[in-house]
C-alpha cells in the first residue's frame, strides 16, 4: 500500500510540474497522459533516475514534430546556415524583451537536430491568453522583428551572401506586415476598403469562438474584391516600406550584439540543442558591444562549462525535489 501511495505522489507532483511549466494550453488529459508516458521511455533512455525537464521537452518534440531523423547528416556548412537562422530568431526575442519590455514569446530552446519535416526548430513559451486577445500595434511591430531575425542574423555574419534558410520566416513577416496595414489598420493612413460593405463575409460554424488570433494565413473570410484596384500595388508598396524599417531595427540591434549572437551559434553548432536560459546567460555574459575578439582569447568559444556546473546542481535539487 505504501508502494502505491508513494506511486501516485510522485505522478501528483509530476503532473503539478508540467502544469507549471505550461505543457498543459491546448492539451487534452489524454494527450497529457500520452505525453508523461514518452517522457518516461526518454528518461529510461537517458538513465535517469526521474523525469526531468529536457525529457519532457523531448517527448513534446517526438509528439508535435517527430523523432529525430538521424540518417540525416547535413554539412557544417548547412548546419552553420540554419545554427544562424534559428539563432538570430531567439536572440532577437530575448534581446527585445529586455531592452524594450516587449510583449513577444520568449525562446524556450532551439535544436539544429533533423526532426520530422524540419530541419531545425525555436520553441517559444506561450504568453497568457489576453496577450493574444488584444495585440497592440508595438507588440505585432515587436513580432514581426522575430520574425525577421533569422535574415538579419544572416547578414551581420556572413554579409549579404545570405541564404533562403530564413525563407519560412520571411515568408510568415510579409503575411503579418500585410495584416497589420489592412486587416487590422494599425498603420496611418488607413486602408480604405471601398463603400459598406467592403467585403462580404461567408457563413461559417455559429458557435463559441474555438481560437484565439486566427491563423496567420487566415484572410477573415472577406472574398470579394476592393473598390479601389489600385489598392494592391499601394499596399505591396507599404508592405515592404514596413518590413524594410523593420529589418533595419532588426540588424542595427543583433550588430550591437555581435558577440553574444557568434557565441550563441558557436554553442549550438557544438550541442546541436541549447535552451532560453543559456540564451540569457550569454546575454549577461557578453554585453553589447563587446569585441569579437573576447571570443578568440577563449580556448573553446564553444563551451558554457560554467553554466553546465550550473545546471548539474540544478538538475540535482530538481532530482530531489521529484522524488520527494
Amino acid at each position: 500500500m505504501d508502494l502505491i501511495q508513494e506511486k501516485v505522489t510522485k505522478q501528483a507532483n509530476l503532473a503539478n510540474w508540467v502544469t507549471r511549466n505550461g505543457y498543459q494550453n491546448g492539451w487534452s488529459g489524454a494527450r497529457l497522459a500520452q505525453l508523461l508516458q514518452e517522457a518516461a521511455l526518454v528518461a529510461v533512455r537517458n538513465k535517469h533516475a526521474s523525469i526531468l525537464q529536457s525529457d519532457v521537452a523531448e517527448a513534446v518534440d517526438r509528439l508535435t514534430v517527430g523523432p529525430k531523423r538521424v540518417a540525416l547528416d547535413l554539412g557544417h556548412q548547412g548546419q552553420c546556415r540554419r545554427a544562424t537562422t534559428e539563432v538570430g530568431t531567439a536572440l532577437t526575442s530575448h534581446l527585445i524583451r529586455r531592452i524594450e519590455s516587449a510583449d513577444v514569446e520568449p525562446c524556450d530552446r532551439i535544436s539544429i537536430h533533423p526532426r520530422g519535416q524540419t530541419l531545425s526548430q525555436v520553441v517559444f513559451n506561450r504568453l497568457n491568453d489576453e496577450k493574444y486577445l488584444f495585440e497592440r500595434r508595438p507588440q505585432l511591430l515587436h513580432r514581426l522583428q522575430v520574425l525577421l531575425g533569422g535574415r538579419a542574423a544572416e547578414e551581420v555574419i556572413f554579409g549579404r551572401d545570405t541564404s533562403k534558410a530564413s525563407v519560412n520566416y520571411l515568408a510568415d513577416a510579409t503575411w503579418l506586415a500585410r495584416k497589420i496595414i489592412t486587416i487590422w489598420n494599425m498603420e496611418n493612413p488607413m486602408v480604405i476598403h471601398g463603400e459598406p460593405p467592403p467585403w462580404r463575409r461567408q457563413p461559417k460554424f455559429v458557435g463559441p469562438r474555438l481560437d484565439f488570433e486566427e491563423s496567420l494565413y487566415d484572410d477573415y473570410d472577406l472574398i470579394e474584391p476592393p473598390i479601389n484596384f489600385n489598392m494592391d500595388d499601394e499596399i505591396a508598396k507599404r508592405t515592404e516600406d514596413l518590413i524594410s524599417n523593420m529589418y533595419g531595427k532588426t540588424v542595427a540591434l543583433l550588430r550591437r550584439h555581435h558577440t553574444a549572437l557568434l557565441k550563441t551559434v558557436k554553442v549550438l553548432l557544438r550541442q546541436m540543442e541549447m535552451t532560453g536560459d543559456e540564451i540569457d546567460y550569454i546575454l549577461d555574459k557578453y554585453p553589447p558591444n563587446t569585441p569579437t575578439s573576447r571570443l578568440l582569447e577563449e580556448g573553446d568559444p564553444g563551451s558554457l562549462s560554467f553554466f553546465k556546473q550550473t545546471q548539474g546542481e540544478y538538475l540535482e535539487l530538481e532530482y530531489s525535489i521529484l522524488n520527494q
